[in-house]
């Protein structure tokens, strides 16, 4: 996982936290988006994504392998 797609995945759980946060969000709708920020900060945090190994996707740049 690159490290762009590392900082757009934590930024999605910064946003997604704070509009848990600030809106109003109860019951089915709070509680995807505390696992989907959860999956997205473990992929962050780690650099690996389960969907990617199993898709056989790569975001390396060959700038990361440095």
């Amino acid at each position: 996982m690159s490290n762009f797609d590392r900082l757009v995945r934590f930024i999605v759980v910064i946003l997604l936290i704070s509009i848990l946060y600030v809106g109003e969000f109860k019951g089915l709708i709070a509680f995807i988006i505390i696992v989907v920020s959860a999956m997205f900060l473990f992929a962050s945090v780690t650099a690996f994504c389960p969907f990617y190994k199993s898709t056989n996707i790569s975001t390396y740049d060959s700038d990361d392998y440095l």
